[in-house]
Order: structure tokens, then C-alpha cells, then sequence
């Protein structure tokens, strides 16, 4: 008895291991999709050739106002995050990049870049080139950013047997009413305008009749917003927005038109 159940406990450890195996096997990359320094989405393709220089070392990258695999859409932590910051002057187009984790921390940087080329695009393209260069070894930066991941996952499934009683709050929590028409128009429709109502974190949007459709909060990229208690994202596409969430585990799309 003792031997099967030594057994059953070896088999039921090799298999939770491979499983924690296989979460990091994948080597994420996100990029932003809108540098602070040009205002515009992937401007100059400058998000698109960060990118590629990105994926050629062996990592698997998105920009982040595209579509993510399921592990990473319900947890970015996995993936770390670049940003491209300019330090150009008269003379010359400078950039550096930076990579950090889903909480902003800074975990690696590149020496700046420079270019002289007049023409934006190539001139953008040339420096950031150049920066990334400097980039000594990405897979021991990537290695060292999983292995601390690793140890913060492995510290909170330690304290999973341990769960607190939600203190509990008069706190009105206001939730947003579903209109039936709006349901019926899923898959990619287009809504009718809904109206964008400040909150302390973020907006309400609002149909014509004054309901609320969605609770959307702010994040550090002025085009993506988290849509509360839906566990999903609001993109800016340009000429409309696309919300993004699960509901009775399927994704729903949807293409808005929101006036702020």
C-alpha cells in the first residue's frame, strides 16, 4: 500500500513539474504598440521593426494592441514588456530601449542608438537597430526576469491553502446594466456611440439611455483600458475601439464607438 502510494505521489510531482515546465517554455514578449515619443500607433513602423528584431532572437513577440494567446491574455506577468524612449537632439536621431516586467520595473536597458539618416523611418530604424545591438546576451536577461517570476509564483501557490475573509464594506459597487439590443449586435458590430462618463480611475460608458455598458479602467497606454469585472481589454483601432472578454468561457469581440 505504502508503495503505491509513494508512487502515485512521485508520478503526481514529475507531473505538476512538466506542467511548470511548459508555462515558462514560451519566451513572451510584449511591445508597446504607441512610443510616448511619437503619439501615433507603431508611427514610422518603429513597433513593428522592434518586433522583428525581437523575434529573431527566439522569442515569441505582440504588440500590444494584438491579439494574445490565452495564457498570456489571462496573465501578462509571463511576458516581459518593451518600451523605446528617444534622446535625440539636432545632429542626431537617439534611442534607447527598455525592457521591464508587467509592474513597470525597469529589468534590463540598451546603450543608445544614433543615426543621421534624414529620412524618419530609416533614421528611427537605423538607431533602434543600433540600440538593440548592445544587447549583450537577451536569453540571460530573459532567464534571470523568468527565474524571479518563478519564485513569486511559487510563493503565492504556497499561500493558496490560506484565505482571507473579504472585510466586508458598504461601498456601493455600481453594476453596468446589460441592454438586450446590445447583445444581439456581438461579433464585431458596430454599437451606436456610447457616451464616455469620467470616474476616479477611469469612464463609464454609456448607451442612449443613460445605462452603463461597460466600467473601463486606465492603464499607462493612453489606447488600452481594462474593462472591469469582465477581465478584458478596450484597444484603440483608430476609427472605433475593440473590447475583448470572456463571458460564459467565450471570447467576445466588439467594436464600439465611444465619444469622450
Amino acid at each position: 500500500m505504502k508503495k503505491i502510494y509513494f508512487s502515485i505521489l512521485f508520478l503526481f510531482t514529475i507531473s505538476i513539474f512538466s506542467q511548470s515546465n511548459n508555462s515558462i517554455s514560451s519566451k513572451y514578449i510584449i511591445v508597446k504598440s504607441t512610443f510616448d515619443f511619437l503619439k501615433q500607433v507603431d508611427r514610422y513602423r518603429t513597433s513593428s521593426f522592434a518586433k522583428f528584431l525581437f523575434e529573431k532572437k527566439g522569442f515569441k513577440v505582440y504588440l500590444d494592441n494584438e491579439q494574445l494567446p490565452e495564457e498570456l491574455y489571462f496573465n501578462k506577468c509571463m511576458a516581459m514588456f518593451v518600451n523605446i524612449k528617444d534622446d535625440s537632439n539636432l545632429f542626431y536621431t537617439k534611442t534607447f530601449i527598455e525592457i521591464l516586467d508587467c509592474n513597470d520595473n525597469l529589468i534590463h536597458t540598451s546603450q543608445i542608438g544614433k543615426s543621421k539618416l534624414k529620412d524618419y523611418e530609416k533614421t528611427y530604424r537605423q538607431s533602434i537597430r543600433n540600440a538593440f545591438s548592445t544587447f549583450k546576451n537577451l536569453d540571460s536577461v530573459y532567464t534571470s526576469f523568468s527565474s524571479v517570476k518563478i519564485t513569486k509564483s511559487i510563493k503565492k501557490e504556497s499561500n493558496l491553502g490560506i484565505v482571507a475573509k473579504p472585510k466586508e464594506t458598504s461601498q456601493e459597487i455600481i453594476k453596468p446594466s446589460v441592454n438586450s439590443s446590445i447583445i444581439e449586435n456581438k461579433n464585431n458590430s458596430i454599437y451606436s456611440s456610447l457616451t464616455a462618463q469620467d470616474t476616479s480611475s477611469g469612464y463609464q460608458l454609456l448607451n442612449t439611455k443613460n445605462e452603463v455598458i461597460f466600467i473601463i479602467l486606465k492603464t499607462g497606454n493612453q489606447n488600452r483600458f481594462i474593462i472591469k469585472n469582465k477581465n478584458g481589454s478596450l484597444i484603440n483601432k483608430g476609427s472605433y475601439w475593440l473590447a475583448e472578454y470572456y463571458e460564459d468561457q467565450k471570447l467576445i469581440t466588439e467594436k464600439i464607438k465611444i465619444n469622450f
